[in-house]
């Protein structure tokens, strides 16, 4: 169901089955999307695809391992914008709710928020409570910043040539290494000349002096979740 998704819509009820998402798409006029690996599996691959919608439901069957299931995926997709159809004699799938000649837009309505607003789990706090991720390899970093921090913005100033890009690359690489995702706006070095030094950070050698090892070295360099903008130079604010 997906091609049948525009851009502008924000509000998503995701099934387990195609029959159910026409159903709901026919009583309702919802946009639904059907999972394609059936009710009891959301693979990671897929978030992206529901990043638009600020609000999910999750109505994905009428047994106990479905409702299992869309409470677990409430919560990869954010407690605060799911609720769930709660199983039930008069709440069973969309398809035989319909055969049934059901309300669905009262079942829709009727969903149970994921998460109580004056309520949270210790998950919710997991990440606020572990604090940050150290540098693995600047211990005396770690000593002044504490680790490295979502929703932090850091500056590192100095006069030029005075070794900001290269400490600033040894940062990144070292958090990169340890699965954080990292994005390049480099609008003085271009990204080749980046991606060459740190290349050799990565490497802990100067692969022009031993070009067959190369390939093993960049392969390994091309698993990290590293990214650069293409941007380069003085470029408008747009």
């Amino acid at each position: 169901g997906l091609p049948l998704i525009g851009r502008r819509d924000t509000e998503l009820v995701l099934t387990g089955w195609e029959l159910d998402a026409l159903a709901l798409h026919q009583a309702t006029g919802v946009a639904s999307l059907a999972l394609p690996r059936g009710a009891t599996c959301l693979p990671p691959a897929l978030l992206p695809y529901l990043e638009q919608f600020k609000r999910i439901t999750l109505w994905l069957g009428e047994d106990l391992r479905s409702w299992e299931a869309a409470k677990l995926f409430a919560r990869k997709l954010s407690l605060k914008r799911c609720s769930l159809v709660r199983p039930g004699d008069l709440q069973p799938r969309p398809l035989e709710a319909l055969n049934q000649g059901l309300n669905l837009t009262k079942i829709l309505r009727a969903a149970l928020p994921a998460s109580h607003k004056s309520i949270v789990s210790f998950r919710q706090l997991r990440e606020e409570v572990f604090g940050g991720l150290g540098w693995a390899r600047f211990p005396e970093l770690n000593k002044l910043l504490k680790g490295h921090r979502r929703g932090e913005l850091t500056i590192f100033t100095g006069p030029t040539g005075s070794g900001k890009t290269t400490f600033i690359s040894e940062y990144a690489l070292d958090l990169c290494m340890q699965g954080v995702c990292t994005l390049w706006g480099s609008f003085e070095i271009n990204n080749v000349r980046l991606a060459k030094i740190m290349l050799t950070q990565f490497a802990t050698r100067r692969l022009e002096d031993q070009l067959e090892l190369y390939d093993e070295w960049a392969d390994r360099f091309e698993d990290l979740p590293l990214y650069f903008m293409t941007f380069h130079g003085q470029q408008s604010i747009k």
